[in-house]
């Protein structure tokens, strides 16, 4: 006889690792396929009840009993000895990992899941360092050095943007290849940039015109390009409440710097000038001592009587207590290179990097100037803005009057704008840079370029 379902009101609970005795239960099909055997005895009152024993791990998670889960069939007869036979469906393992290998194992299925390991490296490739395989790959390419940190860091990486200059410096490594032309910028300290550029070993950097000079490399190095950033002055500072107020009361005492080759230049002709050469040391010449940072608090801790040191905005050295008597130079970032080309099929690439630099650096410092004007008053206004060459004068529908634009700095703008107006021009402008191509001449007032380009 069949044994009839519970109602679909009646809710049942169950739980895989306890054995229970549960009347009118139909057991769901994960239950049957995890068990090995499961028998349903039918006494004499004509409910069944189904003995089920502990089984295994189910391989798929219960969801729910459904009414086509299994089929039961029996034996008219009520008697005790009849024996329902339960006939699950058969169901397919889940994905599994490892871990549920033995499980895949058990229904004779293989996991669907493999970690397949890389093919090694070719043992040419797996013996050479990084580094190995970064200098093959440098062969043929354009050295540029750039300075690893400090103040003249953020600005370079700024220039070779705004120059189109595409790379990807990877974690920890100083050396990076560019993208889109054949360069590998290598990132040194600004002070070891001249030496590698005057030996060779590197066709382009950017240094301070002070680094150069305190390594001694101006005959082996080419200054090509002032970059107008990195600007600072390298000067003579004593103690603001100290005894000495001028330069002519250090000289013969205690110096302390970081720039030893320009200090001891500085105080030997001072020494020579006052007299002091071939004095001992009570009394006599300058004695300037090396000192790597920090070189503001040598003062206040009793190891000089003065520093050589560079300075930008000054507020380091005020708030040491400390004041200038002389300036030893003024310095700012260039871009320099090899004087001794070793790689003359690289000199075109040299060329147009430097084309691309100074038009960047160019279009920071000059904005266009625009404006109208009657044609009557050009003699003045082409006074006030004469451009780089000459303004650049344009005829418009207005009889008379005329358009004039010119290429003006940026820090004089304000006041050539208060000139122009006061002189008649009108409806005055002013458009921002974003790149150029111009050509000026190193050591001039204009913006200095390349050495190459001097002669055309």
């Amino acid at each position: 006889m069949l044994a009839s379902e519970p109602p679909p009101s009646r809710k049942l609970a169950y739980n895989p690792r306890t054995p229970r005795r549960l009347s009118g239960f139909s057991p769901p099909r994960q239950l049957i396929a995890a068990s090995q055997s499961t028998t349903a005895h039918i006494p004499s009152s004509g409910s069944p009840v189904v003995s089920i024993p502990t089984p295994r791990p189910p391989t798929s998670p219960i969801v729910g009993r459904t009414k086509s889960s299994s089929s039961i069939t029996g034996s008219d007869s009520g008697s005790s000895g009849s024996a329902l036979s339960l006939a699950p469906s058969p169901l397919p393992l889940p994905r599994t990992t490892t871990a549920a290998s033995t499980f895949a194992n058990e229904a004779n299925q293989s996991p669907s899941f493999y970690l397949k390991p890389s093919p090694p490296l070719s043992d040419s490739s797996a013996s050479k360092t990084p580094m190995e395989l970064l200098a093959e790959s440098m062969k043929g390419r354009m050295l540029f050095a750039i300075p690893k940190k400090g103040r003249l860091y953020n600005k370079s990486l700024e220039m070779l943007e705004g120059a189109d200059i595409k790379f990807t410096r990877s974690h920890r490594l100083d050396v990076c290849l560019v993208q889109n032309h054949p360069i590998a910028l290598v990132f040194l300290p600004a002070s070891d940039i001249p030496r590698f550029v005057a030996h060779g070993n590197v066709d382009m950097g950017i240094t301070g015109q002070d680094t150069i000079l305190e390594s001694r490399t101006e005959e082996g190095v080419t200054q090509v390009l002032k970059l107008g950033f990195g600007g600072c002055k390298l000067q003579v500072q004593v103690p603001e409440k100290g005894p000495i107020h001028c330069i002519e009361q250090l000289a013969g005492k205690r110096v302390v710097s970081s720039y030893t080759t320009l200090a001891r230049d500085y105080f030997r002709k001072l020494d020579e000038r006052l007299g002091l050469v071939g004095a001992g040391n009570e009394g006599g010449s300058t004695q300037v001592q090396y000192v790597g940072g920090s070189v503001e608090a040598a003062c206040a801790l009793g190891l000089a009587d003065g520093i050589v040191d560079l300075v930008e905005s000054g507020e380091t050295m005020r708030a040491a207590g400390l004041h200038a008597i002389d300036t030893v130079m003024t310095t700012e970032a260039v871009l320099i290179k090899s004087t001794n080309v070793k790689h003359p099929d690289l000199v075109p690439l040299i060329k147009r990097i430097t084309s691309r630099i100074a038009g960047f650096v160019a279009s920071n410092k000059y904005v266009i100037c625009q404006y109208n004007v009657p044609r009557e008053l050009l003699p003045i206004v082409t006074k006030i803005t004469p451009g780089r060459r000459a303004p650049t004068i344009s005829s418009i529908e207005d009889d008379g009057w005329v358009a004039v634009s010119a290429m003006v700095e940026k820090s004089k703008v304000a006041n050539v704008m208060d000139e122009l107006v006061e002189a008649g021009a009108e409806d005055t402008f002013i458009v921002a840079l974003q790149n150029c191509r111009v050509e000026t001449r190193l050591g001039s007032s204009e913006l200095p370029v390349a050495e190459e380009e001097q002669e055309q």
